[in-house]
C-alpha cells in the first residue's frame, strides 16, 4: 500500500505522466480492454478482435451480447417501429427468398439487413443464401463505445451445402475522441494493438480472402474498423448451394 501511494503521488508531481494517464484513461474503456493486457494482440484463429468479439465468430458468441433494439429508418404514427414487428408484403417476401431461400421468421430483419438479440435464434434456422450478403447490429450505445458489427452467412470451403453466419466486420467508435490530440494518442495506442492487421502500416502484403484487416474510421464519429477479406468467387460457389436452384439446373 506504501509503494502503491509513492507512485501516485509521483504521477501527480509529472505532468507528462498526468498527460499519459489522460490518453489512457480516455481510450482503455472506449477499447473495452484493461491496462495490463492491452499491449497484447487480441486474437482468436489468427483474426482480430475486441474484447467481446473477434472476426469470424458466429451466433453463440453473437449471443452473449446486450444487442441493441433494431429499429426500421421509418416511423408510423411518428413512432419508432422495431424491425421485429416490419410486416413484409408478397412481392417483399419474393424478393427476399431469392435470395435467402428458408428465411422464416427472420425475413423482417434479413430485409432490413440488421439483427438484434431477438433475431438470433430466427436466423440460426436460416441455412442458406444464394448471393453475398451482410446484416448489422450495434451493441454499446450507453457504454461510451458503440460499435457496429456485420455478419454474414457465408459458404464453406469444403462442402457446398453448408453455410454459416460469420462476423465480418467491426465498427467501434470513440465519441470522446474530439481534439487532435485525443485522436492522436488513441491512434497510436491503436497501432501498438492491431499493428499485424495493419494498423499504421503501408508496408503489408495484398490481403488475402480469410484474413483480417484493420481500417481507420468509424460511423458518424471518430473510430476504427476490423473487416474479414471475402473471396471474389464467394457469391459464385453460394449459388451453388441446392436451395438456391443449382441441382434443378443440372437435372433440366
Amino acid at each position: 500500500m506504501a509503494r502503491h501511494g509513492a507512485d501516485l503521488f509521483v504521477f501527480q508531481q509529472d505532468p507528462k505522466v498526468i498527460m499519459h494517464l489522460k490518453a489512457l484513461a480516455l481510450a482503455l474503456p472506449l477499447l473495452a480492454m484493461s491496462p495490463a493486457s492491452f499491449a497484447d494482440t487480441l486474437e482468436k484463429n489468427g483474426l482480430p478482435c475486441l474484447l467481446e468479439l473477434c472476426l469470424g465468430d458466429g451466433l453463440p458468441e453473437l449471443a452473449k451480447i446486450q444487442w441493441t433494439p433494431a429499429q426500421t429508418s421509418f416511423k408510423i404514427n411518428n413512432k419508432v417501429q422495431h424491425t421485429s414487428e416490419r410486416k413484409l408484403s408478397e412481392d417483399d417476401l419474393k424478393a427476399l427468398k431469392a435470395i435467402y431461400p428458408n428465411a422464416g421468421e427472420a425475413a423482417p430483419f434479413l430485409y432490413e439487413k440488421q439483427f438484434d438479440t431477438s433475431a438470433l435464434a430466427a436466423l440460426g434456422q436460416v441455412t442458406s443464401a444464394c448471393d453475398v450478403n451482410e446484416m448489422f447490429g450495434v451493441f454499446g450505445t450507453n457504454t461510451g463505445a458503440p460499435t457496429k458489427v456485420g455478419i454474414s452467412l457465408m459458404p464453406s470451403k469444403t462442402d457446398r451445402k453448408a453455410q454459416a453466419w460469420v462476423v465480418t466486420s467491426i465498427v467501434r467508435e470513440f465519441p470522446s475522441a474530439t481534439s487532435i490530440e485525443q485522436k492522436a494518442n488513441v491512434t497510436t495506442l491503436l497501432k501498438r494493438r492491431y499493428g499485424k492487421y495493419g494498423a499504421g502500416s503501408k508496408e503489408l502484403p495484398p490481403a488475402q480472402p480469410g484474413e483480417g484487416r484493420f481500417f481507420l474510421g468509424g460511423m458518424a464519429n471518430f473510430g476504427f474498423g476490423l473487416s474479414l477479406v471475402r473471396a471474389t468467387d464467394e457469391g459464385t460457389r453460394m449459388k451453388t448451394h441446392p436451395s438456391c436452384g443449382a441441382d434443378k439446373t443440372k437435372g433440366a
